[in-house]
C-alpha cells in the first residue's frame, strides 16, 4: 500500500459544514479550528473536512512484527504496520561475512521480497520505519537461510560427548579420555563436509561446553577451542545432555543394583526436564558464535530394545537388566530426546534428535539378533563404562543417515529463525 508522505485519512474522519461561508461571521471560529487541527495532528480540507496526518517531523513507531519465508536465492518478508511511517527501509546482513547495507529502495508497503542472494547463505533482516528523512525504531531482526547448498562446507566441527567423539569404535587418537575416533559420524559424513575438527570429548556435560575445560590436554572450553577456528560456511554438529542427565551412572545402578532401578524414575525425569534451558543457552552461545553456520544437534538411541521382543546376549546385562528396567531405560532416552528438540526450536538450531532415535530403532541393546545390535552391550569388566551402550560403526553410520536427512531437508525447505 502506498502512504502519501504528508496526510494520511482515517476511518475516524469526521466531516461537518459550516452553515453559512461568511468567514467574517465565524472568524475567530475558524481561526480557533484551524489552531486546534494543528495542534491536534490533524488538517482542515476544503469543505470542513478534517482527517489525521502524518506530521513533518514526527518518528515513526517500530513496526510490531516481521516475518519470513526462505527462497530459492530470495527471501520474503512481511511486517507489521509503522504508526506514521511513510515508508520502510531494509536493512540485511550476510551473516557469513558480516557485509551489512541497506536497500536502496523505500518500500510503501508491509512486504518485501529480496532477490540476488546466494543460495544455502543465511542473511539477517530488520525493517527500518521512516518518514520523509525521520528513521523510526528498527523491528526486531529475523534470520532466514535461503534454499539450497553451495556444493560443500569450507569447515565442519563436532563439539559435545561420547556420541560425537566416536566412543564405541574403536581406534583412538588424540587426547587421552576423549576417545575420538576414526569411525565416529563426523568422520564418515561426507556428503560435502569436510574432514572435520573433533571437538567432542566423552563425558563432557553442558559446562564443558562453555564455562571450564574438561581435563588436562584440552585449550579452553569447546567455545573456546571453536572460536579460533574459521566459522563462515561452516557446518557444527554435537551432541550434548546425556552425561547431564547422568545416564551411565543410572545405567550402572540398574546392571548391578541389588535392587531395581526404576524407583528412580521420577528424579531422572525431572533432571532431564530441567535440562531444557541450559540446552537453549548453550545451543544460543554456539549460535552466536558462528551466525553463519549450520548447526545441527542430534540425540541418543533409546539405548535398549523394545522389551517385549529383547533377548540379551551378554550374561551380566541379561542378568541385570529387567523388563521393566528396559523399559524405563527407553521412555528416559526418549523424553531427552524431546527435550534436546524442544530447546534447539528455541535456539533456532537444527534437530536431528528424532532422526537418530528412528535410525536406531530395532538396533538397540538386546536386539534379538545380536547382528542387528548396533550399539555395544558390555565391552570390558575393569572400566566397564567406556564403550558400553554406545554406538557400533554400524550406529554411527545411523548417525551419519540421520544427519544427512536433516540436512537434506534443510537445504530443500530453507529455515526461519528469530533473534
Amino acid at each position: 500500500m502506498h502512504v502519501e508522505p504528508h496526510l494520511v485519512q482515517t476511518q475516524s474522519s469526521i466531516a461537518f459544514k459550516a452553515r453559512t461561508p461568511t468567514f467574517k461571521r465565524f472568524g475567530i471560529a475558524t481561526i480557533c479550528l484551524i489552531l486546534i487541527a494543528v495542534v491536534a495532528g490533524i488538517a482542515l480540507l476544503p469543505g470542513g473536512v478534517i482527517t489525521r496526518a502524518i506530521a513533518a517531523g514526527t518518528i515513526p513507531s517500530q513496526p510490531t512484527s516481521i516475518n519470513g519465508v526462505a527462497g530459492n536465492q530470495q527471501i520474503s518478508l512481511s511486517w507489521g504496520v509503522s504508526e506514521n511511517a511513510t515508508g520502510y527501509l531494509v536493512e540485511q546482513v550476510d551473516l557469513a561475512t558480516g557485509q551489512a547495507l541497506q536497500l536502496p529502495t523505500l518500500v510503501t508497503g508491509t512486504s518485501s521480497t529480496i532477490g540476488s542472494l546466494a543460495a544455502g547463505r543465511w542473511y539477517r533482516f530488520r525493517i527500518i520505519p521512516v518518514n520523509g528523512t525521520i528513521q523510526g525504531t528498527p523491528s526486531a531482526s529475523i534470520e532466514i537461510r535461503t534454499v539450497g547448498f553451495q556444493g560443500a562446507y569450507a569447515h565442519y566441527y563436532v563439539l559435545g560427548d561420547s556420541y560425537s567423539s566416536g566412543e564405541g569404535a574403536p581406534p583412538y587418537s588424540g587426547v587421552k579420555g576423549c576417545y575420538r575416533s576414526v569411525n565416529s559420524y563426523g568422520n564418515r559424513l561426507g556428503s560435502g563436509a569436510p574432514t572435520p575438527v573433533i571437538i567432542a570429548c566423552s563425558g563432557a556435560v553442558a559446562d564443558d561446553i562453555d564455562k571450564i575445560t574438561q581435563m588436562a590436554g584440552l585449550s579452553g572450553t569447546q567455545l573456546q577451542q571453536l572460536q579460533r577456528n574459521p566459522l563462515a560456511n561452516s557446518l557444527i554438529t554435537l551432541t550434548i545432555g546425556g552425561n547431564d542427565a547422568n545416564f551411565a551412572q543410572e545405567l550402572q545402578n540398574c546392571i548391578f543394583g541389588f535392587h531395581a532401578c526404576t524407583s528412580r524414575r521420577e528424579a531422572i525425569s525431572q533432571r532431564i526436564a530441567a535440562l531444557e534451558p541450559r540446552l537453549v543457552q548453550v545451543y544460543r552461545e554456539i549460535r552466536s558464535a558462528a551466525p553463519g553456520a549450520d548447526i545441527m544437534v542430534l540425540g541418543y538411541p533409546l539405548l535398549a530394545a523394545a522389551p517385549d521382543i529383547a533377548s540379551c546376549h551378554n550374561p551380566i546385562i541379561k542378568a541385570g537388566l529387567s523388563k521393566s528396567e528396559m523399559s524405563m531405560i527407553r521412555d528416559l532416552a526418549g523424553q531427552l530426546n524431546r527435550v534436546i528438540t524442544q530447546a534447539a526450536a528455541q535456539a533456532g538450531v537444527i534437530s536431528a534428535a528424532g532422526r537418530v532415535e528412528q535410525a536406531f530403532a530395532g538396533h538397540e541393546v538386546c536386539t534379538k539378533s545380536q547382528q542387528d545390535e548396533w550399539i555395544n552391550e558390555i565391552t570390558g569388566v575393569t572400566n566397564m563404562i567406556h564403550g558400553s551402550f554406545h554406538p557400533k560403526l554400524a550406529g554411527y553410520m545411523a548417525d551419519v543417515r540421520a544427519v544427512n536427512a536433516g540436512r537434506t531437508a534443510l537445504y530443500q525447505a530453507g529455515m526461519v529463525r528469530r533473534v
